[in-house]
This record gives structure tokens, sequence and C-alpha cells, in this order.
């Protein structure tokens, strides 16, 4: 028997592990996208056999990390998540300033708030107050969506400079063209100061303005947004929307900047 024609040799019991761990962790983002999944659909989305997709699951549930649901046997992710997930806010400084000025937000313009942070081509949602009338779809802590879908995000890529504008909206799916054109005119103004806005964005009913927060640097930590239904928002709730993100901005800048340089955005 020639070498080339000798078996593999099997995996080791370290690449398994490594394979383990790679799948927990794949089921645990699936499930916290899909917010509630059955064993079959893991099984079926991810590649992974049936059998496996059974051990590990009974795993993360007797760790906490999902949680099986009695009547319909399907997963959602569990309390230890929401502990971890404390734990990364808690050592947040611009999520622990944002909180107390989004609650305020809230109460003066009665919609709700968020604070997001770009992560890549995405922005994902690190806090949020949510005002008596909810909205037809609310984004949850932790959520992602992409950059150019929210006031938020283009709030983020405005402050990056104007090399970036157009790969990000092409990497993002913008096509190229007048809807292109009119969010590098858009992101211009908003690189001047103006209040970002999109609608409609990753929620066609809803129409949301920001303003980012930048460090003592003018890099770009966050931004502040603020949520309305499309058909509630005229003239004048903008501009009172527009007001009171100003006063946030300037509140959360200032103190991010009495703390000294913080991890900028990427």
């Amino acid at each position: 028997m020639t070498a080339s024609s000798l078996p593999p040799d099997p995996p080791s019991e370290d690449s398994k592990q490594v394979r383990a761990a790679r799948r927990a962790l794949d089921i645990i983002e699936l499930v916290a996208e899909a917010r509630l999944l059955k064993h079959s659909d893991i099984a079926a989305r991810l590649g992974i056999p049936k059998s496996t997709t059974t051990l590990i699951l009974d795993t993360l549930v007797r760790s906490g990390y999902l949680r099986r649901d009695a009547f319909s046997r399907a997963y959602s992710l569990g309390s230890r998540i929401l502990g971890i997930a404390g734990r990364y806010l808690s050592e947040a400084d611009i999520v622990q300033i944002s909180q107390p000025v989004l609650s305020r937000l809230v109460l003066d313009i009665d919609e709700s708030s968020f604070l997001v942070q770009a992560e890549g081509d995405e922005v994902l949602v690190m806090w949020r107050e949510v005002c008596r009338r909810r909205l037809t779809y609310m984004f949850s802590l932790g959520e992602r969506a992409s950059i150019t879908d929210t006031a938020g995000g283009l709030a983020m890529l405005a402050m990056r400079g104007m090399a970036q504008w157009a790969p990000t909206l092409a990497r993002c799916g913008v096509p190229a063209g007048a809807e292109a054109d009119a969010l590098i005119a858009h992101l211009r103004e908003v690189a001047d100061g103006a209040v970002a806005f999109r609608a409609p964005g990753r929620v066609p009913e809803v129409a949301s303005l920001a303003l980012p927060i930048v460090n003592s640097m003018g890099v770009p930590l966050a931004a502040v947004s603020v949520a309305v239904p499309a058909h509630r928002l005229d003239a004048p709730l903008r501009e009172r929307v527009e007001a009171a993100l100003r006063i946030a901005q300037a509140d959360i800048a200032g103190q991010a900047r009495a703390l000294g340089p913080q991890q900028p955005s990427l």
C-alpha cells in the first residue's frame, strides 16, 4: 500500500472538541437570531446530524445557555446568556452613561430610543428604552442590522469618512445609482452636523433619527437614535425629536469625554 492510498488519520480529540464548541456557538447564535427554534430546524439549518444536535442541545439546556419550552419543545436563549450580557454591558462605560440619558429622552418625547454601536458593516443594539406606544417591531438588545438600514447606522457611517461610504454601501447591497447617490448626499449632511434620518429602513413602517457620539479625538463611539411610526412623524414632531436628540448627544458625549479616550466603534 502506497502512502497516498493510506486512510487519513482519525481526527484528534482536540479537533473534535473544537468542532463541538464551534457547533455549540453556532446553535446559540442561530437561536438568538430566530428567537425560537425546534430541534429539527436547528439540525437542518446548520447541517449537523440530529444525534449530535441532541447531545449539544441537552448540554446547553443543562448549562443554562438555552431553555426548552415544555409544550412546544422549541428552544430559546437561557438565563445564563442574560447574565453574560448583563456583565458585558455593566463594563461598557458608554452604555452606563447612556442609560439615564435615554430614559430622560423617552420621558421627554414619549418615543422609543436606542444606543447602537457599529461592528463592521452592522450596528448592534447596546441599550434601549421603550415608550408607552410600542412599535410594530422593536429591536432587542444585542440585535444586529445592516449599517445602512437604520439612522443609527448612517450616523456612525457618516463619521468614518467619505472614502468609506461608497464601498460600504456596495457591500451592504445598496444598488449604485439614485439610491446610493441619495444616501451619500445624506451622509455628507450628517458629517456636517445634520441629524441622520432613515425611512423606510429595516422596518418599513418605522422612521428613525439619530446622532453620533464621538470621543475626545472625534472617533465615533456609538449613536443615539429614536424610532417613530412613519405615519406620526410630521414636521413638528420631527423638530421636537431632533432637538431632544441633540440634548442627549451633548449629554452623553460630554460624559464620555470626561472619562478619557474610549474604545472606538469599528
